[in-house]
Order: structure tokens, then sequence, then C-alpha cells
């Protein structure tokens, strides 16, 4: 057997690849150049940071950070490199755009007064994107493990659901972010608009409003009613959701059991990284647990509608629950819990997960749309 074989086989790279590839490039890029403001010229040349010295302070979590965060990055290179180039190839291509993205990252970061380049950091992004090209190149064809879960993927899921898999997979990422509510995503009314109410803007088109007999949004806080309807339809949405994607045969109610442990297991990850490991399981109190039963007696007998009418339901349910939230205030202790979560170990995260949990349930909206207005295809 020759010792060039290619890791994978002379198939087409998966749209979800692509589209997680990007995304997560996105990403890096977002929190490498967070906050995006103040850029000028600091008496620096850009690429100094080269023959710098090592920072004088390091510590386990920042390598750990660095590594960790280029880690998946490397190994979605190699996933959407051409399958025919040789498994070195393969995986010096991966490290190489790893290393040249982490490279041109720190070189940007010297014109960012909050931001400071680190040759330390170029080489650890630049190991973890050699370490995820190598799971990838060589560990998982030697575990079968790409092979079963290519067969899952095939067996369970229906052609071009790219997309869809990429917004699920981000799901227990947006939920890190502290919600008013369990599965809470999508809170932007409250946010956007509350802070204004003390500017003397608003003041004046409050007595415009008032003069004219309309009526300003009053954001109340949440009932216990509210609370339970939020829940029960966010996660009675993201099955319908995970079932649109979904062949005739696939395994729906366990899929979708999977999936609902995934989101309760990120809201206690949330938890216990910001309050301690004592506190993860906060959130499990008897009228939340309620809200997830009913959530799951709403969405598992309606996951086995056709994927077009499963698409129309869960877009019905994720609305009504975004119109529940955006009409409401913030739950008891969110203050709280949003503060100590940003000043936590997540700083680092730059607001990633506040944008994801701000923006996802309308990008899932958006795909169910397009979903349900998809022609019909027959696919076996």
């Amino acid at each position: 057997m020759s010792s060039h074989r290619p890791a994978h086989s002379a198939r087409p790279v998966s749209r979800f690849s692509r589209y997680a590839l990007a995304g997560y490039a996105l990403l890096i890029v977002y929190a490498s150049l967070y906050p995006f403001a103040g850029w000028r010229w600091q008496g620096l040349m850009p690429f100094d940071f080269v023959f710098a010295p090592l920072p004088r302070y390091i510590t386990f979590s920042d390598l750990l950070i660095n590594v960790g965060g280029y880690l998946p990055l490397g190994y979605l290179m190699a996933r959407c490199l051409p399958a025919r180039w040789p498994r070195w190839a393969l995986w010096g291509g991966s490290c190489a755009l790893a290393s040249g993205l982490s490279f041109c990252m720190e070189a940007l970061q010297a014109f960012l007064p909050m931001r400071v380049s680190s040759n330390l950091d170029w080489l650890t992004n630049t190991l973890g994107g050699a370490l995820g090209a190598a799971v990838c190149v060589w560990l998982l064809p030697r575990l079968r493990l790409a092979a079963l879960l290519r067969l899952w993927r095939e067996r369970w899921f229906a052609p071009h659901v790219g997309y869809g898999l990429l917004l699920l997979a981000l799901w227990p990422v947006a939920l890190l972010w502290p919600a008013a509510v369990l599965f809470g995503t999508g809170q932007i009314g409250p946010t956007l608009l509350q802070p204004a109410l003390d500017t003397d803007t608003w003041r004046v088109l409050s007595a415009w409003f008032v003069n004219s007999g309309l009526r300003l949004p009053d954001f109340a806080p949440m009932s216990a009613l509210h609370q339970t309807g939020i829940t029960a339809a966010m996660l009675a949405g993201s099955i319908l959701t995970l079932a649109s994607l979904l062949r005739p045969g696939a395994p729906r109610l366990r899929l979708a059991l999977v999936l609902t442990l995934t989101g309760l297991l990120a809201v206690s990850l949330s938890a216990a990284l910001s309050f301690g490991p004592e506190h993860a399981l906060a959130w499990a109190t008897v009228p939340t647990l309620r809200s997830v039963v009913l959530g799951l007696m709403v969405g598992l007998p309606l996951a086995y509608l056709p994927p077009r009418w499963g698409a129309v339901a869960g877009g019905l349910c994720l609305v009504l629950a975004l119109v529940w939230i955006n009409v409401s205030g913030p739950g008891p202790y969110y203050a709280m819990n949003l503060q100590s979560w940003s000043q936590g170990l997540f700083i680092r995260l730059y607001g990633l997960p506040q944008w994801l949990s701000w923006l996802w349930p309308f990008a899932v909206l958006v795909y169910l749309l397009a979903h349900a207005l998809r022609p019909a295809r027959h696919d076996s």
C-alpha cells in the first residue's frame, strides 16, 4: 500500500464542512480583532512581534485557549482541502493556512490599542492548527470514526442540509450566554431599547407617542407563564428544526433527546464555569423542568411530520417564543448572572456567545422559511 494514499476517499467536500470552516474562521477574526475600534499607527511595525521576547507572564489558561481555539480550524481546513492530496500535503497545507491566519491576526493587532501582538500566541495557534489537522488526517481514519459519522450522516440526514446542521451545532454555543429564561435566545428588544429610556431623545419620542395615542414598549417583569411558554416553544422549535433535516427512517426520538440533553449540558457548563461546579444545575427548578417536559410533549409528536410541515411548525414555535421574550423584561437574578458571566472565564470569547444568543433563532427562522419553500426532493 502506498504511503501517499489520500486521507479521505475521493468524494466532494460536504457543504457542512465548508460552512463550518467559513463560520469558524469568521469567529476567529472576530475574537482576534475585537473590539474593532481605535485603529491607529502605534509606532510598531506589524511584524515586530515575530522576533520580540516571549511574554513575561504566561498562564496555562492562555496556552490552552490559544491551542484549543485553533484546533477545530486545523481540522476543518484538512476536511476542506482536496481529498486527492497525500496525507502529508493535507496536514502541511492545513498547518500553513492556520498559521497564516494567526500571523495575519497578530500583525493586525499592532494597530489596535486594546490588543497586543504576541509571538507566543502565533506559535500556540499554529500548534493548535497542526493538532487539529493531525486528528483529521491520521487519528480519525485509524479509529474509523470518520467513516462511521459519514455513514450516520448519509443514513439519517437528508442531502443539502449542511447549513441547518451548522445552525444546530451552534445552538449549544448560543446557550452559553446567560438568558432571562432557559433556552431564551433572541431577546434583543430590551437589550436594544431599554438603555435608551434615560436619554433626552427617548423622552421627546415618548411625549410624541403619548400625544399621538400610541404606546411605547413596556418591558414588564417576565411572568411565570411567559417563562414556561418561552422555554417550551424554544425547545420545540429546536427539535422541529432537527426533524426537518432528517430522512424518514432516522431515529427522531433519540436524536431529539440527544439535542435536548446537549442544550441542558451547555446551560450547566455556563453556570459551572461562572459560579462553580456546585451551581451547575441551578437552572433545574421544578417550574423549569415542567417547561422542558412541555417542550418535549409538543416537539416530539410534531417531529414526525413531513420535513416541510415540520419546518413550518418549528418556525411558528420560534416566532411565538421570540414574541414572548421580546415583550418581557429580564427574569429574576438575570443581571447578577450576566455580570458574573461577563467577568468570568468566558470573557476571553469577546462577546461571541452574546451575538449567537441574539441572532441564532432569527438565523434558524430564515433557514426554516427557505427549507419550507424549497421544491420537494425525492431522495431515498
